[in-house]
């Protein structure tokens, strides 16, 4: 038995030089560079692209079936003249024996100058869409990869999986361009190299990758640096990444000429057995942003659904921006948006992303609640925000204070110049083009808003945007002591815009009011008000042009300032009494226990008829006219009152039976801006109601004495006939 085993040995070992003996010969004797032409027919038939071989087919049979092939160039079978890929080299090998036991063992994979060029066309049209197999009918051609697909699959569960490794894979100086002329895009990746670890089944490997990308629009380059230990199950189909560390290294002109590096750091898997993918403790660092994080996604191969957290330290965004190329404004304060800080829980799809219980520090005011993007394609913002504290005035351009407005305040009464006003400017107010591009959903609750000054205690907003329309759903408030409401809407993407305006004021100062927008002080007292206007335009001359609607009022426990009507009433009576006023009357204002009135606006006039206002001892009734556009006034005011109510009354301005009920007129005219100073006795009303007066006297005189003659001659008939003639007389 022992001889046998030996001869049998021998046989064996002398078949296995035979074979290698007939491997060599074959290496020696065939040339693969006889069949450059076969092999590039093939190419078209099988591939439908056009195969260049520039160099010579270098082989080998044993130990290893190996090849290299020099200069290679691929470009569609229809566009020859347009590569699509050039390759400097590529060799790879595969060990002969372990295919004998259903293994794959790949020598080093080495691929050197690789040129890869990817143009998308005006049509839209790719240059590699017509590269692979090409089906002579759609049904054909997908029941043809079933079929395929099928038969694999069968093979595989006969002979069992085949045992992959691959010793290394090198990719050096490797280019890929990529044009979308149609999208009028160029990317650029060169200087690309590639180099891994023995590739086994369910063993880890070393991985890194080196590259440069470039932008034309904008231009910018970004160096690319990735190292990670890598791991793959293809029986589980399972894909990992251990610890993987990208640093990014970027400039251009999107940074305005500064280099800001960024790194991210973490842990990634991906099953696509379950179509799932994780990234694990994610650490991102970006100038001085710090960020923390963890995502999954499901549904990788239907509907993509994103959940995962954020969590961002503090950081000092003016700064952070300053890294990266850019400037912000001038804000009032000079520490806005220095202490910003962020988390929430992500959830999201392949077109939308929402960050849900959110939770911003802002400067010290907490923001809470959600805020994302419902649908990416149409920039859908959606937010529904609450919190303590802002103070919005931080944020706004600083005013420039100068020591004449440091000093000069609205003078009460309003001005005393007599100068024309200034137009109305006719510069546009709204980013119309903006604002119509808006798809915006969203709240706002805050218990307190600092905005031009002013405390708003609470503030709630709520407003709508799309299809080119704002609607402010509900805008309240507290400020000045009272309370304010308003709905408004604005058709930005309409010329000229039309814009309406629905608000209510209850129980302000108006003094406050006037006072805290330099408005000339004219009015003191709670002010109640309704509003009903519209407009169109896009600037203050055309809004105040076009301006119509309806508003009502109510001052309660005020005072008219800079205008003391009972004086100016007075002197109307002394007028009328042909006397003049010996006393002072002191106070420049006119106090009075209620203001009312309504307007009604056409085209830019306010038109008021029923203005009252209850004054002590007075009763003064308004009508008239108030013309925005020309920003003057043409108003009269008519004054019905007891007569000097003082402890010590002025004798000319004595009232008797005769003139109860008698409207005293005064009449308003000039520019809004000194509309109380405006103001003063109609002189020509006086004389009329004097002249009516001294008729109605005389009458009155006439009237006595007839009575007294009638009394005389008819004695008890007199009552009788007195009452006719006075129903003849009207009187």
């Amino acid at each position: 038995m022992k001889k046998l085993a030996g001869i049998i040995g021998l046989a064996l070992l002398a078949l296995v030089i035979l074979a290698v003996g007939v491997l060599f010969f074959l290496t020696r004797l065939f040339d693969p560079n006889d069949y450059k032409e076969q092999i590039q027919q093939a190419a078209r038939e099988q591939a439908n692209i056009e195969l260049t071989l520039g160099g010579d087919i270098g082989w080998s049979l044993f130990p290893w079936l190996g090849i290299e092939l020099k200069q290679v160039g691929i470009a569609p079978v229809g566009q020859p003249e347009q590569p699509l890929a050039d390759v400097g080299s590529v060799g790879l090998g595969v060990e002969v024996l372990p295919l004998l036991r259903r293994e794959l063992r790949m020598s080093d994979v080495i691929l050197d100058s690789v040129r890869l060029n990817l143009l998308v066309d005006e049509k839209g049209v790719a240059n590699w869409s017509t590269v692979g197999p090409q089906a002579q009918a759609e049904g054909e051609g997908a029941e043809a990869v079933e079929q395929g697909r099928a038969s694999a699959e069968a093979e595989a569960e006969r002979h069992g999986q085949l045992q992959v490794s691959v010793q290394s894979v090198r990719i050096t100086n490797a280019r890929i361009e990529y044009t979308d002329r149609q999208a009028n895009q160029h990317l650029l990746l060169e200087e690309v190299n590639l180099r891994t670890g023995a590739l086994i089944d369910q063993q880890p490997f070393d991985v890194e990758f080196l590259g440069l990308l470039l932008t034309d629009q904008p231009a910018t380059r970004a160096r690319i640096d990735l190292k990670t230990v890598a791991s793959f199950s293809l029986a589980d189909q399972l894909y990992q990444l251990d610890g993987f560390d990208l640093k990014v290294d970027a400039s251009g002109d999107l940074f305005n000429g500064r280099a800001t590096g960024m790194r991210l750091q973490g842990d990634a898997l991906v099953d696509l057995a379950e179509q799932t993918a994780q990234l694990r403790q994610l650490r991102m660092a970006l100038a001085d942003l710090r960020a923390t994080g963890e995502l999954s996604l499901t549904g990788l191969d239907s509907e993509p659904a994103l959940v995962g957290s954020i969590d961002i330290a503090q950081f000092d965004a003016r700064t952070l921006l300053h890294d990266l190329g850019q400037e912000l404004p001038d804000m009032a304060h000079a520490a806005a948006l220095s202490r910003i800080a962020l988390s929430a829980d992500l959830e999201g799809s392949a077109n939308s992303l929402m960050l849900n219980d959110l939770r911003l520090q802002l400067d010290g005011t907490e923001l809470r609640g959600r805020l994302g993007l419902e649908d990416l394609s149409k920039q859908a913002l959606r937010f529904e925000l609450s919190g303590d504290r802002l103070n919005i005035d931080h944020y706004l351009p600083p005013t420039e204070q100068t020591a004449d407005s440091a000093s000069s305040a609205p003078a009460q009464g309003g001005s005393s110049s007599t100068a024309k006003p200034e137009p109305w400017s006719n510069e546009p107010l709204l980013p119309l083009e903006t604002l119509a591009g808006l798809n915006v959903h969203g709240s706002l609750d805050l218990q307190q808003v600092q905005l031009t000054g002013q405390s708003i205690s609470p503030f709630t907003l709520t407003l709508e945007a799309a299809d080119g329309n704002i609607r402010l759903r509900r805008f309240e408030g507290g400020v000045f002591g009272g309370q304010f409401s308003a709905t408004g809407t604005l058709g930005a993407g309409q010329l000229p815009a039309p814009l309406t305006l629905k608000g209510k004021l209850s129980g302000m100062d108006s003094q406050a009011l006037q006072r805290a927008y330099e408005m000339p002080e004219q009015v003191r007292g709670r002010l109640n008000l309704e509003m009903d206007l519209r407009t169109r335009g896009n600037s203050m001359r055309s809004w105040i042009d076009e301006l119509n609607g309806n508003l009502s009022f109510d001052v309660s426990d005020g005072a008219l300032l800079g205008v003391n009507l009972e004086q100016r009433l007075c002197q109307a009576i002394a007028l009328a009494n042909r006397e003049a006023l010996t006393s002072d009357f002191g106070a420049e204002n006119t106090p009075f226990n209620k203001l009312t009135g309504s307007f009604r606006i056409v085209n830019g006039t306010v038109q008021s008829r029923d203005l009252v206002a209850s004054l002590p001892g007075i009763t003064a009734k308004g009508n008239g006219d108030i013309h925005l556009p020309e920003q003057r006034l043409d108003y009269g005011v008519a004054l019905v009152l007891e007569g000097d109510q003082r402890e010590m009354p002025d004798p000319a301005c004595r009232i008797n039976q005769r003139y109860v009920g008698v409207e005293w007129p005064l009449r308003c005219e000039g520019y809004l801006h000194n509309a109380a100073k405006s103001c003063g006795v109609d002189t020509q009303g006086v004389t009329r109601i004097a002249g009516q007066l001294l008729r109605n006297e005389a009458e009155r005189k006439i009237g006595d004495k007839v009575e007294e003659k009638l009394e005389e001659k008819l004695g008890e008939q007199a009552p009788a006939v007195r009452d006719a003639i006075r129903g003849l007389f009207n009187r």
